[in-house]
Protein backbone atom coordinates (compact mmCIF):
# COMPACT_ATOMS: atom_id res chain seq x y z
CA UNK A 1 0.00 0.00 0.00
CA UNK A 2 1.58 3.19 -0.82
CA UNK A 3 2.16 6.08 1.50
CA UNK A 4 0.74 9.32 1.29
CA UNK A 5 2.40 11.97 2.86
CA UNK A 6 -0.03 14.48 4.05
CA UNK A 7 1.04 18.96 4.27
CA UNK A 8 -0.79 20.79 6.44
CA UNK A 9 -1.43 24.27 4.93
CA UNK A 10 -0.06 26.67 6.82
CA UNK A 11 -2.93 29.27 8.43
CA UNK A 12 -3.18 32.24 6.63
CA UNK A 13 -2.47 35.89 7.89
CA UNK A 14 -5.87 36.29 8.74
CA UNK A 15 -6.19 33.22 10.90
CA UNK A 16 -3.09 34.18 12.65
CA UNK A 17 -4.51 37.77 13.37
CA UNK A 18 -7.57 36.14 14.85
CA UNK A 19 -5.46 33.90 16.93
CA UNK A 20 -3.35 36.49 18.17
CA UNK A 21 -6.38 38.48 18.56
CA UNK A 22 -8.14 36.27 20.96
CA UNK A 23 -5.09 35.27 22.80
CA UNK A 24 -5.17 38.70 24.02
CA UNK A 25 -8.44 38.36 25.10
CA UNK A 26 -10.20 41.35 22.77
CA UNK A 27 -13.15 41.47 20.23
CA UNK A 28 -12.42 42.81 17.22
CA UNK A 29 -14.31 46.27 17.72
CA UNK A 30 -11.65 46.74 20.83
CA UNK A 31 -8.61 45.52 18.38
CA UNK A 32 -10.25 48.22 16.07
CA UNK A 33 -10.39 51.21 18.38
CA UNK A 34 -7.09 50.88 19.93
CA UNK A 35 -5.83 51.01 16.39
CA UNK A 36 -7.49 53.84 15.48
CA UNK A 37 -9.48 52.05 12.39
CA UNK A 38 -13.00 51.09 11.56
CA UNK A 39 -13.81 47.70 13.01
CA UNK A 40 -14.74 46.61 9.45
CA UNK A 41 -10.65 46.67 8.96
CA UNK A 42 -10.10 44.18 11.92
CA UNK A 43 -13.05 41.92 10.32
CA UNK A 44 -11.26 42.14 6.65
CA UNK A 45 -7.79 41.35 7.92
CA UNK A 46 -9.36 38.36 9.38
CA UNK A 47 -11.02 36.95 6.75
CA UNK A 48 -7.73 37.54 4.40
CA UNK A 49 -10.00 40.34 2.12
CA UNK A 50 -8.27 43.39 0.80
CA UNK A 51 -7.92 46.88 3.07
CA UNK A 52 -5.37 49.72 3.53
CA UNK A 53 -1.83 48.92 4.06
CA UNK A 54 -1.73 51.46 6.78
CA UNK A 55 -4.77 49.27 8.75
CA UNK A 56 -2.95 46.09 8.24
CA UNK A 57 -0.14 47.98 9.96
CA UNK A 58 -1.95 49.54 12.71
CA UNK A 59 -3.41 46.29 13.55
CA UNK A 60 -0.04 44.15 13.58
CA UNK A 61 1.18 46.76 15.69
CA UNK A 62 -1.33 46.59 18.29
CA UNK A 63 -1.27 43.10 18.56
CA UNK A 64 2.55 42.73 18.80
CA UNK A 65 2.77 45.46 21.21
CA UNK A 66 0.35 43.55 23.61
CA UNK A 67 1.43 40.24 23.27
CA UNK A 68 5.00 41.65 24.10
CA UNK A 69 3.29 43.22 27.14
CA UNK A 70 2.21 39.31 27.95
CA UNK A 71 5.50 37.94 27.36
CA UNK A 72 7.20 40.33 29.87
CA UNK A 73 9.05 41.85 27.93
Amino acid sequence: MPQTNTVKQASSPGERVQRLRAACDLTSCQLAEMAGIPAEHVMQFESNLPLPLDSKRRILKELWGLRAKQNGA
